[in-house]
C-alpha cells in the first residue's frame, strides 16, 4: 500500500498545514498568556475558550451539510481567509496598546465560527486526495502535522513573548495562513456529487442522523469522544494557572509544558501511522483510556515542573491515541457521500463540548482550586474509559 505523502497534493497540503498550524499555536499560547496577564483569572481563561468553541454548537452540523454539498477545497479557502482576520485585528490592537479582554473575546468568537465550518470540511477533504485504504494513515499524518506545530508554536511563542512582544505572535500567525491558501488554490480534487446534494438542509441532516443511529459503534465512539472532550481537553484551559501560580515558571515554562504535550502527541501519531490494520489501531484506545486519567491525577498530586513535563508528554500521547483512532474509525465506517455530515457530528461533540468543559473548568478552579478539579476530572475520564472499553471488543468483532 502506498503512503499518502507520496501523493503530491496531500504532501503539499500536509506541509501547508504544518506552517499554518504552527502560527495558530503560536497565537493560542500568546493569547492564553495575555488573558492571564490581563485578568489573573481562571474564569476569563475559560470564558475565552468558551467563546472560541461555542460557535461549534451553533454551526458545525450545518457545516457538515455544506461540506457534503459544495467543494470542500473552496470551503477551506474561505475559512482560512476568515481565520486570518482575528489575528491581524488583535495584532494591531496589541501593537497600539489598546487591547482589552473583550477584544479577545470577540475575535475568539469570529475564529470559532470559521472553525465550525472548517473542521467538517477539513476532515472530509482528505478523502478527495487519498484512496480509501489510506484514510487512517492520512488522518494520523494530519495529527502528526498538528503536533509538529504544537511543539514548534509554543516554543516560538514563549521566546517571542519573553524577548520581543505579544503582537509579533499574532502578525506571524496571520502570515502563516498564506502558504496553505496558495496550496489549496493549486489542488484540483475531483468533487464527488452527493446523492442528497439537492435535498433541503433538514432532509440532509436527518439522513445523517439516521445513518448515525443505525451504526451503534460510531454512536458509542462519538459518545466516548464527548466524555474525553468535556473533562479531558479542558485541562488545556487551566494550564496557564498551573504554570503561573502552581509551578511559578512563567510564559517560557508554560510553552515548554504545551510543547511536551505536543511531543507526546507527535509520538502517538507516528506509532499509529505505522500500524496498517484498523483493528491494531483500536488497541491504542485501550492505552489512552487508562494513561490519560493517570497522568492528569499525577499533575494534581506532584507540584514539580519536570514531573509535570513528563505527565504532559503522557497526556499528549494518550489524547492523540484516542482521538486519531476514533476519528479514523468513524471515517473508515462511513460512506463518502455522508462523510461530511458524520464528521460534523464528531466535530460537534469535539468542538461543541469544548466550550462547556472550558467554562466549567474555569469556574470550578476559581471556586475550588486546581488540584481538586484535576482529581475529579481524572476519575470521570477513568470511568468513561472503562465504559468505552466494554464496547471495544464488540467494535473489534464487527470490524472483523
Amino acid at each position: 500500500m502506498s503512503h499518502p505523502l507520496k501523493i503530491k497534493e496531500f504532501r503539499a497540503y500536509w506541509i501547508g498545514q504544518i506552517i499554518s498550524l504552527s502560527g495558530t499555536w503560536m497565537q493560542q499560547i500568546a493569547q492564553s498568556w495575555l488573558v492571564y496577564v490581563l485578568t489573573k483569572s481562571a474564569f476569563y481563561l475559560g470564558l475565552i475558550s468558551f467563546l472560541a468553541s461555542f460557535p461549534a454548537l451553533l454551526f458545525t452540523l450545518f457545516g457538515g451539510v455544506i461540506a457534503d454539498r459544495y467543494p470542500r477545497r473552496n470551503i477551506l479557502i474561505v475559512t482560512q481567509c476568515l481565520s486570518c482576520l482575528p489575528a491581524v485585528i488583535l495584532g494591531i490592537l496589541i501593537h497600539l496598546n489598546v487591547i482589552n479582554i473583550w477584544h479577545i473575546a470577540a475575535a475568539s468568537f469570529i475564529l470559532g465560527v470559521a472553525t465550525a465550518f472548517d473542521m467538517p470540511a477539513r476532515q472530509a477533504f482528505i478523502t478527495e486526495i487519498v484512496s480509501h485504504e489510506m484514510i487512517t494513515t492520512a488522518v494520523a499524518m494530519q495529527s502528526i502535522s498538528f503536533n509538529i506545530a504544537r511543539i514548534a508554536g509554543p516554543v516560538f511563542a514563549g521566546f517571542i513573548v519573553t524577548h520581543l512582544s505579544f503582537y509579533m505572535c499574532f502578525y506571524l500567525n496571520a502570515l502563516s495562513f498564506i502558504p496553505l491558501i496558495l496550496i489549496l488554490l493549486s489542488i484540483k480534487p475531483d468533487f464527488p456529487l452527493s446523492a442528497s446534494e439537492n435535498s433541503s438542509f433538514r432532509k440532509s441532516l436527518k439522513e445523517g442522523f439516521r445513518f448515525l443511529l443505525k451504526n451503534e459503534q460510531i454512536l458509542y465512539t462519538i459518545c466516548a469522544v464527548g466524555i474525553f472532550t468535556l473533562f479531558g481537553l479542558s485541562f488545556m484551559t487551566i494550564l496557564p494557572i498551573i504554570a503561573g501560580e502552581v509551578l511559578n515558571v512563567g510564559a517560557k515554562g508554560f510553552g515548554i509544558i504545551v510543547s511536551s504535550i505536543g511531543a507526546g502527541s507527535l509520538l502517538a501519531g507516528i506509532l499509529i501511522a505505522l500500524k496498517k490494520d484498523i483493528k491494531e489501531k483500536l488497541n491504542h484506545i485501550f492505552r489512552a483510556s487508562l494513561l490519560f486519567p493517570v497522568a492528569i491525577f499525577g499533575i494534581a498530586f506532584f507540584n514539580e515542573f519536570y514531573i509535570t513535563i513528563s505527565f504532559a508528554f503522557i497526556i499528549g500521547f494518550a489524547l492523540v491515541n484516542f482521538f486519531i483512532v476514533s476519528n479514523s474509525f468513524i471515517q473508515h465506517q462511513t460512506e463518502q457521500r455522508l462523510r461530511g455530515r458524520i464528521m460534523s457530528f464528531f466535530a460537534f461533540v469535539f468542538l461543541g463540548f469544548t466550550p462547556i468543559g472550558n467554562l466549567l473548568a474555569g469556574i470550578l478552579v476559581d471556586r475550588f482550586g486546581v488540584k481538586p478539579v484535576l482529581e475529579l476530572y481524572s476519575l470521570i475520564c477513568l470511568a468513561g474509559g472503562i465504559i468505552f472499553l466494554k464496547i471495544l471488543p464488540v467494535t473489534r468483532t464487527k470490524i472483523s
